[in-house]
């Protein structure tokens, strides 16, 4: 199982990078949550794969973990503070996470394997979720879209 870190005096120290894609769906103003296997909470993403753009990332993780085809997505930021870190069994690995946004029309969505659940919360739901660290630095610029994008 996976260890998220962020600000962390306890993290394990980070041997490779990690770079991923995070993507705020909404559906009028609520964000789409996906309540992980481990046991916390975060925003739809994953991993970038060789040969793939992070646009391409980005839509790929929407179609995997949620069976929406996202078009129009909007950069939030870039978030590459190097307290961000996954430790996973075989290696520890600093993230680095770029930010999307998307509007939705529908809030039907499919759940993946990867998942218990999925569920749209408004900002004031969010203060109720565990969220995953590495997610909760993120959190708070998702309803601050007049300030994006951000580097952090």
């Amino acid at each position: 199982m996976n260890r998220y870190y962020y600000k962390d005096p306890y993290a394990p120290k980070a041997e490779t990078l990690h770079f991923g894609t995070a993507i705020a769906i909404w559906y009028h103003d609520q964000i789409l949550l996906d309540h992980r296997r481990d046991g916390q909470w975060g925003l739809i993403g994953g991993a970038l794969e060789l040969g793939e753009s992070l646009q391409d990332c980005a839509k790929r993780e929407i179609l995997e973990e949620t069976g929406l085809i996202a078009t129009n997505l909007q950069l939030i930021g870039t978030f590459s503070d190097p307290s961000r870190i996954i430790a996973r069994q075989d290696k520890v690995m600093q993230c680095v996470t770029i930010c999307f946004s998307v509007q939705i029309d529908t809030n039907k969505v499919r759940i993946s394997d990867e998942s218990k659940e999925l569920k749209f919360c408004s900002k004031e739901d969010l203060d109720h979720l565990q969220i995953v660290p590495t997610h909760q630095m993120i959190i708070p610029y998702l309803f601050t879209r007049n300030a994006w994008p951000i580097m952090m």
